[in-house]
């Protein structure tokens, strides 16, 4: 199976798709809203750039994921700060439709939220508050959730941040990915094989 275009991963946070998870996912995403401001997101390191879309938790809470979900796989490969995953996100939905971009904030005031994870059992802090092993307890525990609503919201965040990481350049090199075919590179290799499609239009065909 292959990992989807960061683009196409925006489509999993959908309100349709997330409010599949049953009864009570609309009061489960009004709640993650509410208790979100009870107690702060830990900010961490600013964007390099200005946030277009993003406020600096949302920012904060999409790096944390990232940094857990996406390690560097070796030594020379940048990890998901470097790369800059948050900030990536923040440009991606500056080309989404407003309406992607509340379905997002949503999805992450969810799941930083410390409200909910106490409801679950899990915790009592934002997640971005937990150290590392703790926010990788979290995360498996949203994988493996019985509630559908909390395994769609860990589908569609580890989604995007791993389709943004890994389509990063600077990741490319250190995991052995040559990168996207050169398209006047490709054609020349297939010269022999591209089908003229001029030549196979009836004479007079583009003036009908």
């Amino acid at each position: 199976m292959t990992t989807p275009t960061p683009q196409a991963s925006l489509g999993l946070f959908s309100r349709r798709n997330l409010l599949r998870g049953g009864i009570g996912s609309a009061a489960l995403l009004a709640l993650g809203g509410v208790g979100l401001g009870l107690q702060s997101t830990r900010l961490g390191a600013a964007p390099a750039e200005a946030l277009l879309v993003l406020t600096p938790e949302e920012h904060a809470i999409l790096a944390a994921i990232a940094r857990r979900v996406c390690p560097s796989p070796g030594p020379d490969v940048p990890g998901a700060d470097a790369v800059g995953v948050g900030l990536l996100a923040d440009r991606l939905l500056s080309h989404a439709d407003p309406g992607t971009a509340v379905d997002v904030k949503s999805v992450l005031a969810l799941f930083e939220n410390g409200l909910v994870g106490a409801l679950f059992g899990e915790r009592v802090r934002p997640f971005t508050q937990l150290a590392p092993e703790a926010q990788d307890a979290v995360l498996l525990a949203w994988r493996d959730s019985s509630v559908a609503l909390r395994r769609t919201v860990f589908r569609a965040l580890s989604t995007m941040v791993t389709a943004l990481y890994y389509g990063h350049p600077s990741v490319w090199p250190g995991i052995g990915y040559p990168g996207p075919p050169d398209p006047v590179a490709f054609r020349a290799a297939y010269a022999a094989q591209v089908v003229d499609l001029a030549s196979l239009r009836a004479p007079g065909a583009e003036d009908a």
